[in-house]
């Protein structure tokens, strides 16, 4: 704090949705008890993504806090290895924080307490899980109070041209791809690559592989810089996966292995595509739970807008080896490398619960000793005989209630709880009139 001349400290978390709810507490403050619980009222648990109440569903008995219990304080205690300086703060800091009910006991359905506690399931196996994220997102030459005029469409690209992998479009982006970089620096975040990605102002940047809370934590702060910096430049930035039919999608691609001590225990050499047993279980258990958690890759209703034919958005339950057509994707090399990318999960997952979901669902294969098939050769998307994803959020969080390795792994409060959210959620659009339907019916019916 010192060294930085820190003045004011950030102390916070995700919600549910993979909102970052904080506030601000003076250096002296936190200086005088760095880890001390800050109080949040528990009503921030029950915000939806416009910060509307979300009442409790009717027969609902866990956890949801209400009027009638007052919305009492949970305790937000800061996990100080995620301290550091925040570069868009002028003697700024931050600390991500996890959530505790008063009797000090960690609230189940908190997205960092589920991943945590799969972590833990994973370490009594005898494993570290390693992680690494691959966001892909959108900038455009616009505040959010302009795209907001505009109604969001019609917004003004950083370049006209789609370049993927563009050399050119990258250098003429490169001041505020640089600023990203150097802004995720600061706060001990390396970015492994940065791309222009296949739409006007799409980008990936890549993330360094990392323990998976780590890498949770990094994705997370990742989404916050990368909106910070866009507004430093007068832009805005958006995580959305779709912004119209036939366009690129934005997805959160994850790459993982497992470790024991030095050794990466997806890693066989004497087999031909290098994956041993233990990986191959792994990928059984993705495949298998893959419509299951769906509604934790694809959390919101524009999330199913990205699954479209030939998309690359990992819709068919299938896994190969060096397939962008699959779902699951086993990527060969040398031990190090080796690894398990899953291609399902949009820009907007909440990190926590994607890892979590990725993790579980391997893990249940490890344990049951699940064998996933041969590898899949060719497109995958002009094979009908594959099963897909579910095509909606309505449909995916009735399989995710339902799936008995969500309720063992992330526990039935936690399940209920997400479930219920994004219940709300369909509930929301189902009652909402769209532009679509004024458009095509408000003259003819």
């Amino acid at each position: 704090m010192a060294e930085n001349n820190i003045e004011r400290v950030l102390i916070g978390g995700a919600d549910i949705h993979g909102q970052f709810r904080a506030k601000f507490i003076p250096s002296w403050r936190f200086d005088k008890e760095p880890e001390a619980p800050m109080h949040i009222a528990d009503v921030m648990a029950i915000m939806d993504i416009e910060d509307e109440m979300m009442p409790r569903p009717a027969g609902h008995t866990g956890w949801w806090p209400t009027w009638e219990s007052g919305f009492d304080d949970l305790d937000a205690i800061p996990d100080l290895s995620t301290l550091t300086p925040v570069p868009w703060i002028e003697n700024g800091a931050l600390v991500l924080c996890d959530y505790y009910d008063l009797d000090h006991q960690p609230l189940p359905a908190m997205p960092r307490n589920v991943l945590k506690s799969v972590i833990a399931r994973c370490e009594a196996m005898g494993f570290e899980a390693k992680m690494a994220t691959e966001y892909e997102f959108f900038i455009f030459r616009e505040s959010f109070e302009t795209a907001k005029a505009k109604g969001f469409r019609n917004l003004t690209p950083l370049g006209e041209a789609v370049t993927m992998y563009g050399a050119e479009r990258a250098h003429a982006d490169l001041p505020i791809t640089q600023g990203i970089e150097k802004a995720c620096a600061g706060m001990g975040i390396d970015i492994e690559a940065i791309m222009a990605e296949g739409g006007p102002s799409q980008f990936e940047l890549n993330l360094t592989p990392q323990s998976a809370l780590r890498a949770a934590d990094e994705g997370f702060l990742f989404k916050f810089a990368v909106k910070r910096v866009a507004e430093q430049f007068g832009h805005f930035a958006s995580f959305l996966p779709k912004f119209g039919s036939g366009e690129f999608g934005s997805s959160l691609h994850v790459h993982q292995s497992l470790w024991a001590g030095d050794r990466n225990v997806f890693y066989d050499g004497s087999a031909d595509d290098r994956l041993s047993s233990t990986a191959r279980h792994y990928i059984a258990g993705m495949q298998k739970t893959l419509r299951e958690f769906t509604a934790v890759f694809a959390p919101f209703i524009t999330s199913y807008k990205r699954f479209e034919e030939e998309s690359a958005a990992g819709t068919q339950v299938a896994w190969a080896v060096g397939n962008r057509t699959t779902a699951l994707r086993a990527v060969k090399g040398s031990e190090g490398a080796t690894r398990i990318e899953n291609r399902t999960p949009g820009s907007d997952g909440n990190s926590y619960l994607v890892l979590a979901a990725m993790l579980a669902g391997g893990l249940w294969g490890i344990e049951n000793e699940l064998d996933p098939g041969p590898a899949y050769e060719g497109n995958a998307y002009a094979d009908e005989s594959l099963e897909r994803v579910p095509s909606t959020l309505a449909e995916a969080v009735e399989i995710f209630a339902q799936s008995e390795v969500a309720n063992k792994f992330f526990g039935e409060e936690a399940v209920t709880y997400f479930a219920e959210s994004r219940r709300w959620e369909v509930a929301q659009f189902n009652n909402a009139v769209t532009d679509w339907e004024l458009a095509r019916y408000i003259g003819t019916v």
